[in-house]
């Protein structure tokens, strides 16, 4: 019995002995393991911390201000202007005066979901209407109806239904004259120079076409990227283009009457979704590039928040169905397509009026690119058939639907512009290419600013080939005042 006892005893001592040793262990064990984990969370903690610090995109303050207060912070002084068109939209126009003497006016047209603002998205360096302002030039940026900045009626609440009902036929029939004759007026000229990129240059043509008299008032237009036809479209969204009036019919049926409104909810998610670090700027312009055309190296993700500040400013429905309407009609401008009923009380006919755009008299620039998705090469080629008056074109391989207005050609096509039609070659011969290619290249080393070259009264000419050269080196020397393509001679 006793014997028993001190076996259990014995026994029950070398188990806890075992267990201890066991539990022990696992405990040291389970220990290392669990600091281990710690120290890699640690680790990957500081890592994250570590990239959100240098990867963070710098925060620009002009994407929270208003087009004159951009024009404010860049030291130059703006005016704001509203002109009341005569179907009764009032459009606020901004303005940069001249410093002393006008040398000329120039309108700046900005295109579709866009404002006034888009111009000032580069820095002053590549900003078109901060350099024709430096040059004392009279520089006017137009609104669209319905955008953020001109979303006001004589009589009608941009609440309504009907306020939204216009499309491209109304912006080109109301709004383009009238702002050229408020411009014209205010400032006392003759003429003005307009420059369009894409539905801005479609809604000139349509201006031009239903108004006459306007193409003697325009001293020089300069196209880019310029919509008429939409035949050949080629980005993401041409999926989209049979479905037309089942979307535009199911968009009526919620009432939907603005179209891609940031203000609505577009600020807030382009803040999270593509403002925050290098890594979601550059995510969003590969959007950007799908839509538009290829050429990432062409666009800064530092420049992503003020490009999205004047993106997606609202317009109507109408205006972007007018697109896939044009897309599918194939190589044609026609007007807003009501359906047959609809076009019958319109246009008297079953079918869309056409505009003629062999009507327009006014001189016209068309600069476009090889790349572009939106306004094709080949939308640009049926265009030039009709132009009467076209006085030159030029088409760069690289560039996409957005490069003209946000990269490098900007300041070139600046320079070209402020001492007229003259500066910039019309189809110029292969053997005259290579004269200005070699003087761009003798005297481009000397050119500091602009304005240094007007203080030494050079005169500059635009050319094609410096011009596809330039925009590598907009890319990489960023702080350039003139990193684009201008000869002297």
């Amino acid at each position: 019995m006793v014997l028993n006892r001190l076996t259990f005893c014995w026994l029950a001592l070398v188990t806890i002995f075992l267990s201890d040793v066991s539990y022990s262990s696992v405990g040291r064990f389970r220990d290392v393991f669990n600091a281990n984990m710690l120290l890699k969370s640690w680790r990957r903690k500081a890592e994250e911390q570590r990239v959100r610090l240098f990867d963070r995109l710098p925060q620009n303050i002009e994407s929270k201000y208003t087009t004159p207060q951009v024009i404010a912070n860049r030291g130059y002084t703006s005016e704001t202007h509203h002109v009341t068109t005569d179907d009764g939209y009032i459009l606020e126009i901004h303005r940069i005066p001249p410093k002393g003497t006008a040398k000329k006016v120039v309108f700046l047209q900005h295109g579709v979901l866009q404002s006034s603002g888009t111009w000032l998205v580069n820095p002053s360096s590549r900003s078109l209407a901060i350099l024709l302002a430096e040059q004392s030039y009279d520089v006017w940026l137009g609104n669209f109806r319905g955008n953020k900045y001109s979303r006001k009626h004589a009589t009608l609440n941009p609440n309504s239904d009907e306020y939204w009902k216009f499309s491209w036929d109304q912006i080109g029939n109301y709004d383009i004259p009238s702002v050229i004759n408020y411009i014209l007026k205010t400032t006392g000229q003759s003429k003005l120079s307009y420059v369009g990129h894409s539905l801005g240059c479609g809604v000139f043509f349509i201006a031009m076409i239903k108004h006459p008299d306007l193409n003697a008032k325009i001293e020089l237009m300069i196209a880019l990227s310029p919509l008429s036809s939409f035949a050949n479209f080629n980005a993401i969204f041409r999926a989209l283009t049979p479905f037309t009036d089942p979307i535009e019919n199911f968009l009526r049926l919620l009432r939907t009457r603005v179209f891609l409104d940031s203000e609505v909810a577009g600020d807030r998610l382009f803040d999270i979704a593509c403002e925050q670090t290098y890594s979601q700027a550059r995510f969003c312009r590969e959007v950007f590039i799908l839509v538009c055309g290829p050429n990432r190296k062409n666009l800064d993700p530092a420049l992503i928040p003020l490009m999205n500040a004047n993106f997606m400013t609202g317009t109507s429905v109408a205006v972007i169905a007018q697109f896939a309407q044009n897309y599918n009609a194939g190589e044609t401008f026609q007007a807003y397509d009501y359906g047959t009923e609809g076009n019958l009380q319109k246009y008297g006919s079953t079918k869309p009026f056409e505009y003629d755009l062999t009507k327009i008299t006014a001189p016209i620039y068309v600069f476009s690119g090889a790349v572009d998705r939106i306004v094709t090469a080949k939308d640009v080629d049926w265009l030039l058939t009709k132009l009467r008056n076209l006085k030159g074109s030029t088409r760069f391989n690289e560039y996409n639907h957005l490069d003209f207005i946000w990269v490098g050609l900007t300041s070139a096509l600046s320079v070209g512009m402020l001492w007229g039609s003259s500066c910039i070659p019309k189809s110029p011969t292969q053997e005259a290419e290579d004269i200005q290619t070699k003087h761009c290249r003798d005297m481009n080393a000397e050119v500091v600013s602009v304005s240094s070259a007007v203080s030494n009264d050079k005169v500059p000419l635009l050319n094609r080939h410096m011009a596809e050269s330039s925009i590598q080196t907009a890319t990489s020397s960023k702080n350039n005042a003139l990193d684009d393509c201008v000869s002297f001679q």
